[in-house]
């Protein structure tokens, strides 16, 4: 089964570069943020469907101290059904919170967007995600099907120290849901994020453990740091067109 390619660009209508760059590179899936409660599903759609561009996951707020985040995970969830994806992107930290309730609420948010087919895919950030470890022992203890990751492979080494990508992604292998693209230098809490390739993430080996247990995508490329900073449009658009290449290179496209 070939892998699935995505890029993270924001603003379906205020994209970080041209959605059509993404296409003429080779690039048809999306990770999306709406830009206000007033973008709906049919704005999006006006924008991709004449690329023939598909929505991969969508970025939805997940204020998990806010009892309103219930009805905001119902109503991504409505979004994502509709643009036929079946990946959420939330960030969680429960703060202060008692950890059993924290995942209590999981459990919850998790129920509502299950009954849509939909899965929430938790970032790669303290307190709940921030490695295999951590990750493990926040889906073991919420214990819900529609609850998974999204393993980024440049912040796991942001938030720790003497872990490799690789290494990690094994131990939660079966509840990823999705994954950021993202190079490091590899520093703890270093902001340098280059061009795929130009880093210490062992890219192959992260796909290969992944394939293991049948997962192909969304694999989503995340600009940050360096490979954002790259000085004007061109120079942007250059750079997703390398990290591309990078993974066709391996073989892995």
């Amino acid at each position: 089964m070939q892998n699935i390619l995505a890029h993270r660009v924001g603003y379906v209508d205020e994209p970080q570069i041209p959605l059509l760059s993404d296409v003429e590179i080779g690039i048809k899936h999306l990770e999306i943020v709406f830009r206000d409660p007033d973008q709906t599903v049919d704005d999006v759609k006006r924008v991709i469907e004449p690329l023939g561009m598909q929505v991969a996951s969508i970025h939805a707020p997940s204020p998990i101290e806010d009892d309103a985040v219930f009805g905001m995970i119902e109503d991504y969830a409505k979004r994502a059904a509709a643009l036929g994806t079946k990946s959420l992107f939330i960030s969680v930290n429960t703060g202060e919170m008692p950890l059993d309730e924290g995942y209590a609420r999981l459990r919850k948010m998790a129920d509502i967007a299950g009954e849509y087919g939909i899965a929430l895919a938790m970032e790669t950030h303290p307190n709940l995600c921030q490695n295999g470890d951590n990750m493990r022992q926040t889906l073991e203890a919420v214990d819900h099907p529609a609850l998974g990751v999204n393993f980024d492979c440049a912040n796991v080494y942001y938030y720790n120290h003497g872990i490799t990508a690789a290494g990690e992604i094994a131990k939660v292998a079966p509840w990823v849901k999705s994954v950021h693209l993202k190079d490091t230098d590899g520093g703890f809490e270093s902001p340098h994020f280059p061009v795929l390739g130009q880093g210490v993430v062992d890219f192959a080996a992260v796909f290969a453990t992944l394939a293991e247990v049948g997962f192909h995508g969304p694999y989503t490329l995340e600009l940050e740091g360096d490979a954002a900073s790259a000085g004007s449009l061109d120079g942007l658009v250059d750079n997703v067109r390398q990290c591309r290449q990078h993974l066709v290179d391996l073989g892995l496209l």
